[in-house]
Order: C-alpha cells, then sequence, then structure tokens
C-alpha cells in the first residue's frame, strides 16, 4: 500500500502545484513597486490600480481583458487598494473578469495614503489610476476609466 500511496501524493501535489501558483493575491507593502519596477527593469508595462468598490474599475477590468486576449504579451500588474482580507474576492473578480493570470497584489499596509504616495505623491486616491510604463520607466499616469483604444495606441507606441 506504500508503494501505491507515496507515488499517488507525488502526482497530487505535482498536479495542483500549478492551480495553487495561479491567482495569487500578494501583500502590497512599501517598497513593492521598487519590486515591480525591477523585475521589468528595461520593459513596457501597465500598473493599474482598482478596488471592489469601484464601478469604473470594473469597466476598466473588461477592457483589459479585451486587450489580454488582443495582445497575449501585454505585461499588466494589478493592484487592489481593498484590504488584505478581501485577497479572496479579488482573485474572483478577477477570475470572473478574465485576469486571473496577470500578477495581482492587494494593499497590505493599515496606511494606504502612505502606499499611494509612495507609488505616486501627485495621486490622490481616485479610481482606477493607470501607469503606462515605456521601456525606460517613463510612465504616464491616468486617472479614470480606459479604454481598449487608449491600450491598443501605447501598446503600438511602446513596440520595439
Amino acid at each position: 500500500m506504500k508503494k501505491i500511496f507515496a507515488p499517488l501524493c507525488l502526482l497530487l501535489t505535482l498536479c495542483s502545484a500549478p492551480l495553487y501558483a495561479e491567482n495569487q493575491t500578494q501583500p502590497f507593502k512599501a517598497g513593492t513597486l521598487n519590486e515591480i519596477l525591477k523585475a521589468r527593469q528595461g520593459k513596457p508595462f501597465m500598473l493599474m490600480f482598482w478596488s471592489l468598490d469601484c464601478t469604473s474599475c470594473m469597466k476598466d477590468l473588461d477592457a483589459l481583458s479585451a486587450s489580454m486576449k488582443k495582445h497575449p504579451k501585454l505585461d499588466l500588474v494589478m493592484v487592489s487598494t481593498d484590504e488584505a482580507e478581501f485577497s479572496g474576492e479579488v482573485a474572483e473578480v478577477l477570475e470572473k473578469h478574465k485576469l486571473g493570470q496577470v500578477e495581482s497584489w492587494i494593499f497590505d499596509e493599515s496606511n494606504a495614503q502612505r502606499l499611494r504616495y509612495e507609488v505616486d505623491p501627485s495621486w490622490y486616491g481616485e479610481l482606477p489610476r493607470s501607469y503606462f510604463y515605456d521601456a525606460g520607466h517613463n510612465r504616464l499616469p491616468v486617472s479614470g476609466a480606459i479604454t481598449t483604444e487608449h491600450i491598443d495606441a501605447w501598446v503600438a507606441a511602446v513596440k520595439p
């Protein structure tokens, strides 16, 4: 029985590992933006801040989902400004909008204003808030809804 049980456990572990690796929302703390930038050094990407109770954000999620289909190599990082206890709901909403595969973060400090200031001193917390980074990490901040046309234009502009 042990001869069968051990390989079976190993097989189940290997098969389930990708499921756990996907859809994990990570804690966004002081210094996290630097980690995100460092991981994408020399590469363009989009950084979007959103919240579960933001209706405009939900429209942006649909636009982003459509853009991900059109531009599968689009590097998108999502950051929820909700409290960390809502990470499960954040993952569910991203999955519902077919964005479950994108890198996802959630604010994880008691002082959200401090995190927003670290990201951008000129950002006062309005949502949705998107940043379009070029390869040199010059960024274009956008407050309010974005469209697939906006994303298409940015993708065309940053293509090598």
